[in-house]
């Protein structure tokens, strides 16, 4: 995962953290959900880009093998 959004999902994942607790000290409920929501959000954003780094170094892995496997025949 790129660097950049590996930072971006962190801080979405922070500010909704931070967004839920203002919420919820001051019984915003509307602000504590949407914070709520960011967390969940800045989350997935941060699994779907590590799925798809794997599935980037496992095809690359495959192509290396498919070739190698084409020179040893």
């Amino acid at each position: 995962m790129s660097v950049v959004k590996r930072v971006q999902s962190r801080t979405k994942q922070a500010v909704g953290e931070a967004k839920h607790l203002v919420g919820k000290a001051t019984g915003n409920r509307k602000l504590s959900t949407s914070g709520k929501a960011d967390r969940v959000v800045g989350s997935l954003r941060e699994t779907g880009n590590e799925v798809r780094d794997w599935a980037r170094v496992a095809a690359k892995d495959a192509r290396r093998r498919i070739a190698n496997h084409r020179h040893v025949s």
